[in-house]
């Protein structure tokens, strides 16, 4: 039984080579897309990650309450102090007067740049809130002080977070539309294979049923034929996935990866997903022919 199965299968997928290669090379597309979503997906969760411990909201004060208040004890700053503290997604806020500010400036420059310590004024920077958010993305806490009394402007580092995240859900998103887009092609290809196979075969498996044959005997070789197609296009998938990103992403995006600056995608986040993309493949051809040859079963009644 098994033999024959084999058999009839891999013989159609040579009788309709032509059609075979072109759902192999949909297949692998689709899938590749839809892989790159999700690693996609796991890259921007990771970068955000990284910049959690390094962003932070400055809310600087004006000149008046920066001249007068030297602990943040009067009335407009302990206001506005207060109203962050009480905010849940507000980890911490720290005060720094204006010859505190003017310090960790100093601090952070004097090394790498001497020269603009020493042109800059002591007077040049105002007290200020240093704000850490739970989640930097969410400027809620931010939004909710912007105008009240003592606020002078409001520095957020996340701004560049949220610009580079939304840039790659936007590239996350156009691969997840395109992969629909060819899914949907690879389906209509795996029901067209399954139709002219089950037209080429229609007398044999007629006799076959008559003598005692099962339904899933007959039906079995047109499942495992999509099914073999659908595998081997994933197999190809998960090939594409490593060749680009090993000679592709990597060359690319390296010197943002020696930064920092986004996550990377390692050689397990691959490993991780192919496993999926190579069941989702097989899975959702076999699903196809069964349905497919179910409809063709009842047009030839």
């Amino acid at each position: 039984m098994l033999r024959f199965v084999l058999r009839e299968a891999f013989g159609g997928l040579r009788r309709n080579l032509t059609m075979t290669v072109a759902m192999v090379i949909t297949t692998a597309i689709s899938l590749a897309l839809l892989a790159t979503g999700v690693l996609i997906t796991t890259m921007t969760s990771e970068t955000k990650e990284i910049y959690l411990d390094r962003i932070e909201v400055m809310v600087q004060l004006d000149d008046q309450t920066s001249t007068t208040d030297t602990d943040c004890s009067g009335a407009e700053c302990s206001a506005i102090k207060q109203k962050l503290d009480d905010d849940d997604n507000v980890e911490t806020v720290t005060f720094r007067n204006k010859d505190q500010s003017y310090q960790r400036f100093v601090d952070l420059f004097q090394d790498s740049d001497p020269q603009l310590v020493q042109q800059t004024s002591q007077d040049a920077f105002p007290a200020a809130l240093h704000v850490r958010l739970a989640d930097p993305l969410d400027t809620s806490a931010i939004d909710n002080i912007r105008d009240m009394p003592g606020v002078a402007t409001v520095v957020d580092q996340g701004d560049d977070l949220r610009g580079a995240t939304k840039n790659l859900d936007g590239i996350r998103n156009a691969s997840f539309i395109l992969a629909a887009v060819q899914a949907v092609a690879a389906v209509f290809l795996i029901m067209n294979m399954v139709q002219i196979a089950a037209s080429q075969r229609r007398q044999e498996v007629g006799i076959m049923r008559m003598v005692g044959a099962s339904r899933w005997y007959t039906q079995l070789p047109f499942i495992l034929e999509a099914a073999v197609a659908a595998l081997v296009g994933s197999v190809v998938a998960v090939g594409a996935l490593f060749a680009g990103k090993s000679f592709l992403l990597d060359h690319a995006l390296r010197s943002l990866y020696d930064a920092h600056l986004i996550a990377r995608i390692n050689v397990g986040d691959v490993w991780l997903v192919a496993p999926f993309v190579v069941i989702a493949g097989v899975v959702v051809a076999a699903v196809t022919a069964e349905v497919t040859l179910r409809w063709y079963v009842k047009d030839q009644r």
